[in-house]
């Protein structure tokens, strides 16, 4: 269809325009004589910046500001008000440098970078220059589209999403014949909308930002706990480590992590290496195999990751070493990240694998039994240090930083002394030895048993400036062993304020932001969840709020998930052979469907179309169209009443090739083989376990002759 035809048929939404042309001239106006948020006049303030949904412009149901970042926004309003002015004053001419002040502005104060929510803004107040499709990559494709169905290529896209709106809004306002340019507003939208779903009607102002998995995200972000659900090789886990990339932004402190000097970084495309000479706060330097020597930013590499600029044309020398770097980053992602973690349940995972249990640890001639945190406790921990510390102001951090490296140094003095004699605590009780996390001691009339004194107790007993023995028995912040030993914590403690008596604390650290941490759990439903999360199950629901374990560590049993903490469940519909997920368990979660897609050949995979469509026909019946759509496909008469084919069909990843491994050359000979090793061996064993009816058996047969 040419685009002109298109455009015949769109049945516009003129309650949209109604909304446009009633709000769009009242927020340039607003903009140009208002300084602060507060002056605006608050119905039109709230339609410019509060509103995500049914928004004049767009409608970001996903990926807007949060209510903490609107606050902080509005909180610094002062210092963005003159460059909303300055576009509000000029509409006739694309003024790049103000736009990307504006959105470098914005992702400053937000802790992900909403490039949709920010672009909304300046198209607010420039309705001459900016189209309302405000999804770089939803305006992208429309481009695409539309040079499709063109005899000649109409537009030359940029990397640049207002020089990409502008060439569109210009487009539209060329073929479409107009009296006010906002009469136009919808076109583009509607025109997207075709080509995506081939319909030519917009039946709702849903302009989110976000792809499917970014959606998802909202849906996390909401709910703290979810399952992706799907038939196998739909690519679940997958999905689960893009959704942890896309939550974990990329900071200074995550590159320098990373990038340590002496490391060895491939060029984006592995041609040539560069090896890290230094690495500072604000860049990196890089020595080149051959010897050149020069440097890139921070601020460069994150830009790199952000736009992953390792899939287009690199011009420069400093962005070729930015994106090198990026691309190094992207790759590593999850090697040694302390946010993100991924385990596999299996039907004999428990409660002490999972939650809390108990280790047996060799002491000289004996053997210790003590109880730690296993995956979910020790991570659960790590995300609520980070979350508690987020909270405090630069002077506790900088003394908590401090307390941490001196008493390190004290331990180190009590091992010496303790290598020459015991340290005396009461007239018959002795601290005789350390672990790694705290001290120990011994009672005469304890018969050999040693108590642990947690170095955690004693710090804390400091910060929370405790200098009686009634001050730690009475501090509900310490552990029950330690108030109740509080005679001997009160000896040690007096050591430690011993030990600082000549120093003083600095106050040099930096703040602390809240961080994500996301723990995937793959083939959840594999283990019984009820017996391995335990007294978990409420803490889901109520996070930040104490639970009490079966197992106490650290002298408390209570454990906390914070609300910084993500769980992303995977589970395969297909297996009939796990556990059941009970109903108090499965209203903690929302449920995601991850469902098979019929793909094209891209520069990174080959797609085995033909066997994709010839499979998805055991599970769905395919129209006239042709279309292959498992979402609201009506099911196969070849499935067995009892199955749906969203639970039992093959995904995907059956009939993906990957380009960096397979030749043009070999990828027929490589199909051929993941048809008769892979799809065909489950197809048959569908049949087997009365998946399919019996008229099945031919078809498979057809197919294994076909493609295999």
């Amino acid at each position: 269809m040419k685009f002109q035809e298109i455009i015949d048929n769109i049945d516009v939404w003129y309650n949209w325009i109604d909304q446009y042309k009633k709000f769009v001239p009242k927020f340039i106006e607003e903009a140009k004589t208002k300084a602060n948020y507060s002056d605006w006049d608050k119905s039109i303030f709230n339609e410019f910046f509060e509103k995500n949904r049914d928004q004049c412009v767009s409608s970001l149901q996903q990926g807007y500001y949060t209510h903490n970042e609107k606050q902080l926004i509005k909180e610094n309003w002062l210092e963005i008000a003159p460059y909303l002015k300055k576009i509000a004053e000029n509409q006739n001419t694309l003024d790049l440098e103000t736009y990307k002040f504006i959105k470098n502005w914005f992702r400053k104060h937000t802790t992900q970078n909403r490039k949709a929510s920010a672009n909304r803004i300046i198209a607010s107040l420039q309705p001459n220059l900016l189209c309302t499709i405000v999804n770089e990559d939803r305006l992208v494709v429309l481009m695409r589209n539309i040079n499709n169905i063109s005899s000649v290529p109409v537009f030359k896209i940029s990397n640049n999403w207002f020089i990409n709106s502008n060439a569109i809004l210009q487009y539209f306002k060329d073929n479409i014949p107009h009296k006010d340019i906002m009469d136009l507003i919808t076109y583009p939208w509607q025109t997207y909308d075709y080509f995506i779903n081939k319909k030519t009607i917009l039946t709702n102002n849903d302009m989110s930002e976000e792809n499917n998995y970014k959606e998802i995200i909202n849906l996390l972000e909401y709910k703290k706990q979810i399952i992706l659900q799907g038939p196998p090789g739909t690519g679940k886990t997958r999905l689960a480590k893009e959704i942890a990339k896309e939550m974990i932004p990329v900071t200074s402190e995550f590159i320098k992590n990373k990038i340590t000097v002496g490391k060895i970084i491939p060029t984006a495309k592995g041609q040539v290496s560069y090896k890290v000479l230094s690495v500072t706060e604000e860049k990196i330097v890089l020595e080149r195999e051959k010897g050149t020597i020069n440097d890139t930013t921070i601020s460069r590499i994150i830009a790199a990751f952000e736009e992953q600029k390792w899939n287009n044309e690199i011009k420069n020398n400093d962005d070729r070493m930015a994106v090198a770097l990026a691309k190094y980053l992207f790759d590593d992602f999850f090697a040694d990240n302390e946010q993100f973690k991924l385990i596999q349940f299996h039907p004999s995972y428990t409660y002490e694998d999972f939650v809390r249990g108990i280790v047996a640890e060799s002491k000289g001639d004996k053997i210790e039994y003590k109880n730690v945190n296993k995956t979910l406790g020790e991570f659960a921990e790590l995300a609520l240090k980070n979350y508690n510390d987020s909270k405090k102001n630069v002077n506790e951090l900088s003394t908590e930083k401090w307390i941490d490296d001196e008493f390190t140094q004290f331990v180190d003095e009590i091992s010496q002394t303790l290598e020459k004699e015991k340290i005396v605590l009461s007239d018959n009780v002795d601290l005789v030895d350390l672990m790694d996390d705290a001290f120990l001691y011994i009672g005469e009339n304890w018969k050999g048993y040693e108590h642990r004194m947690s170095f955690k107790d004693i710090k804390r007993a400091y910060l929370d400036n405790n200098i009686t023995r009634q001050d730690i028995v009475k501090n509900i912040n310490l552990s029950g062993s330690a108030r109740q030993h509080a005679t001997y914590y009160i000896v040690v403690l007096k050591k430690f304020r011993e030990f600082l008596s000549e120093k003083k604390a600095p106050t040099n650290q930096t703040k602390i932001n809240e961080q994500k941490y996301i723990l995937v759990i793959d083939e959840i439903n594999r283990a019984n969840l009820s017996s391995v999360l335990g007294e978990l199950i409420y803490a889901l629901e109520y996070r930040g709020e104490e639970v009490e374990s079966m197992y106490e560590v650290d002298g408390s049993q209570k454990l906390i998930l914070p609300p910084n903490l993500y769980i992303i469940g995977t589970m395969n519909t297909a297996d009939r052979s796990v556990g059941h997920i009970d109903y108090a368990i499965r209203r903690r979660f929302a449920f995601v469907d991850v469902l098979p897609e019929k793909l094209e050949d891209t520069k990174d995979i080959f797609f085995n179309t033909p066997g994709f469509v010839e499979v998805a026909k055991l599970f769905i019946k395919v129209g006239e169209d042709g279309v292959i759509n498992f979402e609201n496909a009506e099911d196969s008469d070849f499935l067995a009443n009892d199955f749906s084919s969203k639970d039992v069909a093959l995904g995907h990843s059956y009939f993906i090739a990957d380009r960096k491994k397979i030749s043009e050359e070999e990828k027929d000979n490589f199909f051929k083989m993941k048809m008769k090793y892979e799809v065909i061996p489950i197809l048959n064993e569908y049949l087997r376990d009365g998946v399919f009816n019996e008229s099945a058996t031919a078809k498979i047969k057809d197919i294994e002759q076909r493609f295999a």
